[in-house]
């Protein structure tokens, strides 16, 4: 039995945490997080910041220029100090950012995640629980390794009720926000 995530969030420890890391030399091109409470680094490529790109242009295609897409932003989440740094989100058009420049978790209408070799298990464990338990409606997994793009949707009880799979090509159907993603352009890296 699942149930959602607790609705809190320590902003005030992840705030301290963050000033922390902003004081470390973190070399450029790698992405840090505080998945669970944990300083988390992932390096970025060329693959996963391509896909990124081409995701964000999609959402922008399909909702406007001025639609709330973020990448690389911070934005706290449910549970055990998760800070996420979503590669892709997008938050409703009229929601509106509290006085640090950040948005709530409940405002996120979608998110997505590029898995890379070192992103993997928090993507499809971590991340995938807490987004649920959080409400997020839709949760894209895009695996340049595989060529697989994992669409989860509907959260109920803190866990996706469903699950849709595609293949890099293809067009995938996102369910919330209803549109449509080519993925026809999307790079594999088979050393994700």
């Amino acid at each position: 039995m699942s149930t959602a995530v607790d609705p809190t969030v320590d902003s005030a420890e992840l705030d301290e945490m963050f000033a922390d890391i902003s004081r470390m030399n973190v070399p450029a091109g790698y992405r840090v997080e505080i998945i669970e409470g944990e300083i988390v680094l992932n390096p970025q490529c060329k693959v996963h910041s391509r896909i990124i790109q081409l995701l964000t242009l999609s959402l922008m295609d399909a909702r406007g220029r001025d639609a709330n897409v973020l990448w690389d932003v911070r934005i706290d989440f449910p549970g055990c100090l998760n800070g996420y740094v979503p590669d892709v989100a997008l938050v409703k058009d009229d929601a509106e950012e509290d006085d640090d420049g950040r948005h709530d978790f409940r405002d996120v209408e979608f998110v997505a995640e590029v898995v890379s070799r070192s992103s993997r298990r928090d993507d499809f464990d971590a991340k995938l629980k807490v987004y649920a338990g959080s409400g997020v409606p839709t949760y894209l997994i895009a695996d340049p390794k595989t060529g697989v793009v994992h669409v989860f949707h509907a959260p109920q009880n803190g866990v996706y009720s469903d699950e849709t799979t595609y293949t890099f090509g293809n067009e995938v159907t996102l369910p919330s926000p209803e549109l449509t993603i080519d993925t026809s352009d999307w790079p594999f890296d088979r050393r994700a």
